[in-house]
Formats: structure tokens, sequence, C-alpha cells
């Protein structure tokens, strides 16, 4: 009977041990079980790849424009690569016409240096002169010209090779100003007199002898007109014998105008090209009765081609 009680004690007690260890309650058996732990749950969300710019200069509509950071962060934009097409370097600050010179004027726009044009034409002789090219300027899109001198633009091709363009001819240039100073010199007493200073035929005498007549030229044998520069070199003269009295010629009815040959006014008589100085005016009116004497007079003659 003890026997039998011994058996169930024994049975029982391997349950209950075999029970507890089901449960992951330590038992002491000498040594300890491993303990294990589940690795801990992340709350944070996988990392996302940021999505790239727009390959855009400016951003698409509606959203704002990327950050100076944002710039930062994106790939450096790729270097164009070298061409070999036609093209010019601009050395120096430089106008940009349009037309081949600098009577087309004013300047559509100025160009600094290192802008690269792209060369289309070629006109070896300008308006009035230099030899220029005809350019597409990228950045507006234009088309104009430069002055084509190696020490203004340096191209990559020969433009002598392009081709030559038919342009429309500038406006002529305004006529030079001038002013005068009160006039110095004698005048006989019989001798009547009228001056007309004027833009476009600089000068104009109705004159005539009383003891003679009432109209313009009654008793005038001729008029001399000189002109000199500051070193006293004649650049004009003209000698006029019937009116009207004017200094370039003509007078009737119109005096003659300025010589503009080129684009470039001149004086008529030489063909001097006329500069911006201070000149000479000397008039001499020779009367027919030679008795009486003659008139000169001179005026100090301010000439600007502004």
């Amino acid at each position: 009977m003890r026997k039998k009680l011994t058996y169930r004690l024994l049975i029982w007690s391997l349950v209950v041990f075999l029970a507890l260890i089901a449960c992951g309650i330590s038992v002491d058996t000498g040594s300890e079980a491993p303990q294990t732990q589940a690795p801990p749950t992340s709350t944070n969300p996988a990392p996302v790849e940021p999505s790239p710019l727009p390959p855009t200069d400016t951003p698409p509509a509606g959203q704002p424009s990327p950050t100076f950071q944002q710039a930062e962060a994106t790939e450096p934009p790729a270097q164009p690569s070298p061409t070999s097409a036609p093209q010019c370097t601009v050395l120096q600050d430089l106008f940009f016409r349009s037309g081949p010179g600098t009577l087309y004027d004013p300047p559509v726009r100025a160009l600094e240096p290192q802008t690269v044009l792209f060369p289309q034409g070629y006109n070896p002789v300008g308006v009035p002169g230099g030899s220029w090219v005809q350019v597409r300027e990228p950045q507006a899109n234009l088309i104009g010209w430069v002055s084509a001198g190696e020490q203004y633009v340096d191209c990559n091709i020969d433009l002598t090779s392009l081709p030559s363009v038919a342009v429309e001819p500038p406006p002529p240039p305004a006529p030079p100003k001038t002013g005068n100073s009160a006039p110095d010199g004698s005048f006989p007493d019989n001798l009547i007199f009228k001056e007309d200073f004027d833009r476009d035929y600089l000068y104009r005498l109705y004159a005539h002898d009383i003891n003679v007549g009432e109209e313009d030229g009654d008793g005038i044998a001729s008029i001399e007109f000189t002109i000199r520069d500051a070193d006293g070199n004649v650049v004009h003269e003209n000698s006029e014998e019937t009116p009207g009295f004017c200094v370039f010629g003509g007078g009737e009815p119109a005096c003659n105008t300025w010589l503009l040959e080129d684009y470039v006014y001149k004086w008529p008589s030489t063909g001097i090209p006329v500069e911006d100085g201070v000149y000479e005016l000397r008039v001499r009116v020779i009367l027919d009765d030679d008795s009486q004497g003659d008139g000169n007079w001179s005026y100090d003659l301010t000439v600007s081609l502004d």
C-alpha cells in the first residue's frame, strides 16, 4: 500500500514540475534557464526618399520656388559642352546697334565683356565706316550689329566668310549746331543789311546800298565769305554777286545747306570734315561805288556736332 502511494506522489510531482516549466517559471535546478526577450517594436515610419526638384528654372504653377537650402542639396547643373558653332565673345563694353555703324543711333543696348554672340552676317564698311558683324544676342534673342574690330570681339570663324547683309540706311545726322558772337568790324553808313543764322544753311545776308535802291542786292558788287579754323586755315570760302547772299551759295530761292557725304558733314568748298571748335566767319561787302568803302566784319563762330 505504501509503495503505491509513493508511486502516485512521484507521478503528481512530475506533472506539477512540467506545468511550471510550461508557464515560464524558473525552477531552481542548480542552473538558470536562459532568458529571451522579443525585440522592441518601433513606432517610427520607415524613411522615404525625397522627390527630386522639377528640372526647370521656374517652379510649376501653384508651387513655391525651391529654397536656398533646397537648391544647395540638389545636384549642380550640367555644364554646357564645347561647341564648334560660329560664335563671338565680347571683349569690352560694347554697343549693340540696329545697323552697321555708329549712325544707327541710339544703341539698342549695351553688352558686357564675355557676352557670347552668334554671328550671321558681315559688312566690311559700315556707316560712317569700320567693319561690322551682324549677330544674334541670345539673352534677349535680338538680331543686331556690333563693331567687328578685333579689339571689340573675338570670333572663332573668319568673319569675311559670312554673307553681306543689305540694310536700310540710317537717317541723316542733324546738321551742326552753331553759335556766334556779335559782329566786329566796319560798316559804311550807306550800307543797310540784315543777317540770318540758320542751322541748315549757317548764314545768309540781306544787303543794299541806300544810295542806289531799297531792294536786296541794290548797289552791291559782291559779297565774300571766308571761314577759318582756330589755326587760321581756310576751311570754306565763297563769293556771291547776286542775291541771295548765302555763305554756302544758292539763295534763289533757298540757300544751299551743309555738304553731307557718307553721313559726314563737310565744309562745302573744300570738302574738309566739320569738327567741333571755334571758327572765324569773315564777311566782306564790296559796293558798286567803291568811293564809299567796303563793309568788313567778322564773327567768332562756335560749331558743335552734338
